[in-house]
């Protein structure tokens, strides 16, 4: 059988945020990509058949956009196969890209089916029984069968590896995968060792790390991601020939994260610490990332504040500092009627904000009398005074230097602004009730300005209706009543027709007067009573009224616009304190509590 070559990498995590806190951070996240890079240009150099990739090259589902600067780096290899299982971070569900996507260069995804069955390059085949759940793929060219399984969602509990097992023990056998842990592909490393497969490539761990000597391994990520993911980080060189499987761990990683612990007692001192902790790091690696541990032996009561000294080094973090002091019941009991005892006291406050300050001026005494190395804890008064004049003097130098910081008298320049501003929102609600219950007056002046002369219309025609039609109906009734009695006297025949005719004109010519009189009449009532004058009268009215009410409306609009703009520079101002608050949290938690000590030396 041939020999086949390849690389094994996994857990690339490509854009994750490292150390996104520090100012290294986006170095971190670019480092990342180019240690990826490195190792493309080292599967050219070396010449590898392979490539193989199990799990989590992306620390999400990667784009279109992410996909096509893949296939862009992948494509520099010409003569190299890349095996693409995704991990429980790039998985394939959910409408992922990649499986739509079609790569240029030779990259086959474990369980796509967008890869289709004949693949770009080794004259590699999908095999006709391989499903999602376990693809098999075929390169008779280099005596290679590859299994693989890939996720297609965030997790998988089924033991999909545990029963897979090569169909061809004359080729070569390899088996690609990401998990290993209790609900991400659980594997049963006793049945997979003797299953026949050459090299079993597993993904989903940080660190490299054997599972089964000279067969399945975890690379591990090529760059270190979190601080837990200590020691050297790279990728593994993989030969499968006729003598066996020979595997070979080779770092790439720009650097490394570290951890120095450092022992010390009541008598280190700061500086030596300080100076102690650069030689470690100038002989460990400046370029690497550390957290250091401070170790306290012997009963060690000293604060110490080394992380200035160390500003120009990559610390991510300094453990144990500042010692927390909890006990203090020998220092109570040594210091009975003197006046440390009774700042000891204060202690048991029941108010948080002075038994905090008390416990920063205790602290601060003991510190700086170094009465933590005495065997003997009590403090003389004449030494409590003098320590107390020189923390005092501290703390005043701590709290100034705090409230001069930009960010600081910025902050307290906006709350003193906020203190003194007045809370017009009572107002500002009574004055707004007041305009809408004026507006809702003036909408009814203008609706009754409207509504007037259609009332006297109606009015006047009502009016000549009533002059019209009651006399009408009057003389109408009283002419029939007047035929009906001469028709009875003439026995129900007019003797002369004239004479009836006569009868009727004049009837008529005394309704028609009668009409004319009464409609004058009532007209001239109208015009006494008022009429258009009346009319005129009531509109002005009401226009001097609605004149008032909106000279009013516009007094306390105006108001109502200065109010509110008072209590939105005020809103504005709680909105900037609170966000300022929020940025400022540790600072201003130490300037009250070096405030709240400064006043418990006081009293």
């Amino acid at each position: 059988m041939r020999t086949v070559k390849f690389i094994h990498i996994s857990d690339v995590l490509l854009g994750i945020d490292v150390d996104k806190e520090t100012s290294w951070g986006d170095d971190r996240k670019k480092e990342i990509y180019e240690t990826f890079e490195k190792i493309i240009e080292r599967a050219t150099d070396i010449g590898v058949d392979f490539l193989f990739i199990s799990g989590n090259l992306f620390d999400h589902k990667p784009d279109d956009g992410e996909l096509e600067w893949l296939d862009g780096v992948l494509g520099s290899l010409k003569d190299t196969v890349v095996i693409y299982a995704a991990g429980f971070n790039d998985n394939l569900g959910g409408g992922a890209a990649i499986m739509s996507y079609r790569f240029r260069s030779s990259v086959c995804v474990i369980g796509s089916p967008a890869m289709g069955s004949y693949l770009p390059l080794g004259g590699g085949y999908r095999d006709a029984q391989a499903t999602m759940a376990m693809d098999h793929l075929h390169f008779p060219e280099k005596d290679l069968d590859v299994y693989g399984v890939s996720y297609f969602d965030g997790r998988m509990d089924a033991h999909a590896i545990d029963e897979a097992e090569p169909d061809d023990r004359a080729v070569h056998n390899v088996l690609v995968a990401c998990g290993g842990g209790r609900h991400r592909m659980p594997v049963n490393w006793h049945s997979l060792h003797d299953k026949g497969f050459d090299y079993i490539a597993m993904g989903g761990r940080q660190k490299y790390s054997v599972e089964i000597p000279g067969k399945a391994y975890y690379p591990g990520s090529p760059e270190a991601v979190s601080v837990e993911s200590t020691g050297p980080h790279g990728y593994i060189y993989v030969e499968i020939g006729s003598d066996g499987t020979k595997a070979e761990f080779v770092p790439v990683a720009a650097r490394e994260y570290k951890r120095i612990d450092y022992h010390v007692d009541n008598y280190t001192r700061n500086g030596e610490l300080g100076e102690a902790i650069e030689r470690i790091l100038n002989i460990e690696g400046v370029e690497n990332i550390y957290t250091i541990n401070i170790v306290r032996e012997g009963g060690c009561e000293k604060s110490f504040d080394i992380s200035e000294m160390l500003s120009e080094y990559r610390i991510l973090a300094v453990n144990g500092e500042e010692f927390e002091r909890t006990d203090y019941s020998e220092y109570v009991k040594a210091n009975k009627n003197t006046e440390f005892g009774k700042l000891l006291e204060k202690l048991d406050d029941s108010d948080i904000d002075s038994s905090s300050g008390a416990k920063m001026a205790v602290d601060r005494m003991i510190d700086m009398s170094m009465l933590y190395c005495k065997n003997n804890k009590k403090m003389g008064n004449d030494v409590f005074r003098e320590m107390k004049r020189q923390v005092m003097s501290l703390l005043e130098i701590e709290c100034h230097a705090y409230e001069n910081q930009r960010d600081i008298k910025e902050y307290l320049e906006i709350r003193n602004d906020y203190i003194i501003s007045p809370d017009v929102l009572e107002q500002l609600n009574l004055v707004w009730a007041k305009e809408r219950a004026m507006e809702l007056e003036i909408t009814t002046l203008r609706k009754r300005a409207e509504e007037l002369p259609r009332k006297y219309r109606r009015e006047w025609i009502l009016m000549g209706i009533r002059a019209t039609v009651i006399p009408m109906m009057t003389m109408g009734i009283l002419s029939i009543i007047l035929l009906s009695a001469t028709l009875k006297r003439t026995g129900g025949s007019f003797p002369d027709d004239r004479l009836v005719y006569i009868l009727i004109f004049m009837m008529l010519v005394i309704w028609g007067f009668y009409c004319a009189g009464y409609v004058f009449a009532k007209y001239r009532g109208i015009i006494k009573k008022g009429g258009k004058t009346r009319l005129h009268e009531e509109l002005e009215h009401n226009q001097t009224c609605l004149n008032a009410l909106c000279a009013d409306r516009d007094a306390i609009h105006k108001k109502r616009t200065e109010l509110q703009m008072l209590d939105g520079r005020r809103r504005d101002m709680y909105e900037s304190m609170n966000d300022r608050e929020k940025k400022l949290d540790v600072k201003l938690q130490k300037l009250r509590l070096v405030r709240s000590a400064l006043n418990m030396l006081r009293e």
